[in-house]
C-alpha cells in the first residue's frame, strides 16, 4: 500500500511487515515546517496502529534526506511560534527515540541540523557513501534545539561535538560510521534495498524482544530515551534567547536573503 500526504510533504510505504517514510519535499531539501512534522507524527500513527509493521525506514527524497528547519519559517515567527514549532520538533524526535518499533534511518544525502537531529534519535543508521552530516545552525546565529547538543556527544565525545557545532562542520559517511552513528554505508543506488532488508530481516524477529532490546541499550545511554536530563530544557532555553537576539534574527535573515551575517554580538 502506498499512499502520499495531501500536500505531499510525506509518502507513506507499507508491505512486507515494514513501513517507509520518506520526507517529500525535494525543492527544499526536505526542510521541515510545522506542516510535514504533523504529517510525519500521523505517519507514525498509522505504523503504532499497525500490528503486523514491525520495522520502520526514514529517508529522504533527491539529494537530501533533511536539510534541517525551514528557515523561511522562522523569519516570519515570533517567539511564540518559533517555541511552540521547536517543541514540536523535539516531541518529534523523541518520539522516534522511544518509538515501540525500531526505526532505521537510510541517509540519501545530506542530513544537516534538524535532519541530523532525527537521524541520531534513529535506532540505526544506513547511509549512502555521499551522505554527509551536520549541525550549522551556529551560522544562523542559533544553536541545535531538537537534541543534537544532547544526543551528538554520546557518539563523538563533547569535545569533538563542540568542535563540530562552533564550526558547522560535517561528517562524510565514513567520518560519521567511524564515530559510531552510521552502522553501515553503501552505495547510493543500493541503500533503499540495503535498509529494507535490514527492516525485513528486524520485522520477521520477535517483537517482544526487539522492543525489549531497543529499552535496554537506551538505558545505556548518557541520556535516557524518554527521560530528557536538565541538559535539554537547557538547550530549548538557550536556542529560545538565541532567537530572540539580534544576531539570531540577523541570521535567520541573512540566511533568508542569500547574504553573508553581520553579528554584532548582541
Amino acid at each position: 500500500m502506498s499512499t502520499t500526504t495531501e500536500e505531499n510533504f510525506i509518502v507513506l510505504d507499507i508491505g512486507a511487515g515494514m513501513a517507509t517514510i520518506t520526507l517529500d519535499r525535494p525543492r527544499k531539501f526536505n526542510a521541515l515546517n510545522s506542516a510535514m512534522v504533523q504529517q510525519f507524527n500521523e505517519a507514525l500513527d498509522t505504523v503504532t496502529e499497525d500490528p503486523d509493521i514491525r520495522a520502520v525506514v526514514v529517508t529522504g527524497s533527491g539529494k537530501a534526506f533533511a536539510a534541517g528547519a525551514d528557515i523561511a519559517q522562522y523569519e516570519k515567527a515570533d517567539a511564540a511560534r518559533f517555541a511552540a514549532f521547536t517543541h514540536a520538533c523535539n516531541d518529534l524526535c523523541d518520539r522516534i527515540d522511544t518509538f515501540d518499533k525500531p526505526v532505521i534511518a537510510a541517509v540519501n544525502g545530506l542530513a544537516l541540523g534538524g535532519g541530523f537531529e532525527i537521524v541520531l534519535a534513529c535506532d540505526i543508521v544506513i547511509a549512502a557513501e555521499s551522505a554527509s552530516f551536520g549541525l550549522p545552525e551556529v551560522s544562523l546565529g542559533l544553536l541545535p534545539g531538537w537534541g543534537g547538543t544532547q544526543r551528538l556527544p554520546q557518539f563523538i565525545g563533547p569535545n569533538r561535538a563542540r568542535h563540530l557545532i562552533m564550526t558547522a562542520g560535517r561528517l562524510s559517511a565514513a567520518e560519521a560510521a567511524q564515530a559510531g552513528i552510521v552502522s553501515q554505508i553503501c552505495a547510493l543506488d543500493d541503500l533503499t534495498e540495503t535498509a529494507r532488508t535490514l527492516a525485513t530481516d528486524i520485522a520477521g524477529r520477535s517483537p517482544l524482544a526487539i522492543a525489549a532490546i531497543k529499552k535496554a541499550v537506551g538505558y545505556a545511554a548518557a541520556a535516557i530515551p524518554g527521560n530528557r536530563g536538565p541538559g535539554y530544557a537547557l538547550e530549548q532555553g538557550l536556542l529560545f534567547e538565541l532567537f530572540a537576539s539580534e544576531d539570531g534574527r540577523e541570521g535567520i535573515a541573512a540566511f533568508v536573503q542569500k547574504r553573508p551575517a553581520r553579528f554584532t554580538g548582541r
